[in-house]
């Protein structure tokens, strides 16, 4: 089982798993990945993208590190072992043995890489988890669910995923109305098919680490029309396909000094835009059946998706508590009443979430096609007060450092002499720790609350899988307090509540924008809602 600890194998018995070498070569296809007006030769070799991409290929190696191979993957009962990306859940156990796993893969980038190695393969297992409902809907292609999540665990795939349509007006639909429809639509849809499969052209938005993926799922939500109505599996590579990068916001020019986080790259955003890419049917999840493509249906099959998100943004918080610590220890704060609350309200933000995760877990359920689902209420609930309250943890980390953040300098800063004959360094040592590693710290802590970078990674968060407002949406729609308030009505009498909509557990409004929100848009969903 994958929760059971699993001894070092031989090679032979590793042929499914990639190491660094084989992931960074198998990116060198015949993709089409635009940069600021120009085509990228290699997307391993450019400036833009090749730092997300050593991020994601030193995970690939550390699934052969014995110190690491059992949390990132696992035997199967064949004796093989494969990553764990793709392990169907059917315990709570395998539960926790993911969440571990999630935690370790977020901890490489202090969790600002959204899209994960092992993020996007949990949509597939999603769907895999309501497969009796696409057998009912689409039975002439439901068991691709199955086959395509054995071929991207023995092939151990970078999956990639972009399902919302792009802001504008050719990508906007009014309502649900076709007749309301801008008369020329840009969003992806199917132009042609035949008894070998589909072809789609148009845009879609949000592709994030696309480029720097293996396959990508697409797809979409509320689709106006049947032809824009399809989920679908595609290599990178494939003729027809191309992707549109946008500004980085990392650092490739700087010293892992002078920027410990932002120097190592990051995952890249882009449009990707389908001139006649052909899908064959193998590779067709659903078409032309708008009833699965429901919001409502969607966060159904995403629940894991969400799981894996919370889970993430838990490690992050994890890492928040440690880096506010350490400032702490560094500027020799300990003993200040006021910093040791403000500390507290991190470490208080950090331990709630680590509750409702675990308790998300321990009130998971086996869904209709039996795979177990983490409760998604407390999923939902536990995302709304991580992002709601994101802003003042990372406030407090910069509120901690003071001056810090504001004069930092790099390593040949330090080395120049200021007064007294004495470098600079020599007047920025604490007792416990030396100028150089004080000023270190204080690069993390920009890097990490205040850079570009980080800027990016909370507008990530905020847009990503619903925000806020959405999700206190779903919140409201989906959470069961029916017996709360038959118990309150009980306590002063008012007798047995009449049988009204917010008294059961409904369904969460129909929401237009789910994955990344797209701005007006979503304004507009929440209005309607």
């Amino acid at each position: 089982m994958a929760t059971v600890e699993q001894p070092v194998t031989t090679p032979e018995s590793t042929k499914h798993l990639k190491n660094a070498e084989q992931y960074v070569d198998s990116l060198r296809d015949d993709r089409q990945v635009v940069y600021k007006g120009e085509l990228i030769k290699d997307v391993t070799t450019h400036v833009a993208t090749a730092g997300g991409i050593r991020n994601i290929a030193a995970i690939y190696d550390q699934q052969f590190d014995p110190e690491v191979q059992n949390l990132l993957t696992y035997v199967r009962e064949d004796g093989e072992r494969v990553t764990a990306s793709y392990l169907i859940p059917r315990t709570k156990a395998d539960l926790a043995f993911r969440r571990e796993g999630i935690k370790h893969v977020a901890r490489q980038t202090f969790g600002t890489h959204g899209r994960g190695i092992d993020m996007i393969s949990t949509l597939p297992l999603g769907m895999l988890a309501e497969l009796p409902s696409f057998r009912r809907e689409c039975p002439d292609y439901a068991d691709n669910i199955a086959r395509y999540i054995t071929y991207a665990e023995e092939n151990n795939l970078h999956l990639g995923e972009t399902i919302v349509d792009p802001q504008g007006f050719r990508s906007r639909a009014s309502g649900t109305d076709p007749e309301a429809l801008p008369p020329e639509r840009a969003t992806a849809r199917i132009v042609k098919e035949d008894a070998t499969g589909i072809w789609i052209s148009g845009v879609k938005g949000v592709g994030t680490a696309v480029p720097q993926s293996n396959e990508m799922i697409i797809g979409s939500f509320h689709p106006p029309l049947d032809e824009e109505s399809f989920w679908v599996m595609v290599p990178i590579g494939s003729p027809g396909l191309k992707m549109f990068c946008r500004e980085i916001v990392h650092r490739p020019e700087a010293t892992a000094y002078d920027h410990p986080l932002t120097s190592r790259g990051e995952e890249v955003e882009s449009i990707v835009a389908f001139d006649n890419l052909f899908v064959p049917n193998e590779r067709v999840i659903a078409k032309s059946k708008r009833s699965l493509h429901g919001v409502n249906f969607y966060n159904v099959w995403a629940r894991l998706e969400h799981w894996y998100t919370f889970v993430r943004i838990t490690a992050k918080a994890e890492m928040y508590a440690g880096l506010a610590q350490l400032i702490v220890d560094t500027l020799e704060l300990d003993g200040v009443p006021v910093v040791r609350q403000r500390v507290a309200d991190v470490i208080e933000y950090c331990n709630i979430l680590q509750g409702m995760c675990l308790a998300a877990e321990d009130l998971a359920q086996l869904s209709e096609g039996g795979v177990m689902v983490p409760e998604v209420n407390i999923i939902t609930a536990g995302r709304s007060y991580a992002l709601d309250n994101l802003p003042r943890i990372l406030h407090i980390l910069q509120d901690l450092c003071g001056q810090g953040m504001i004069l930092r300098w790099t390593e040949d800063d330090l080395k120049v002499p200021a007064a007294f004959g004495k470098d600079l360094a020599w007047f920025l040592d604490t007792r416990s720790m030396s100028a150089r590693d004080k000023n270190l710290v204080m690069n993390l802590v920009w890097d990490v609350a205040s850079s570009e970078h980080a800027t990016r990674s909370k507008i990530f968060e905020e847009s990503n899988a619903l925000n806020v407002p959405f999700l206190k949406e779903r919140l409201y729609g989906e959470y069961d307090r029916s017996r709360f308030l038959q118990e309150c009505r009980h306590f002063i009498g008012l007798g047995p509540a009449p049988n009204r909509e917010h008294e059961a557990h409904i369904q969460a409004p129909s929401l237009s924008t789910v994955g990344h929100s797209t701005g007006d848009d979503s304004f507009r969903a929440a209005e309607k809602a």
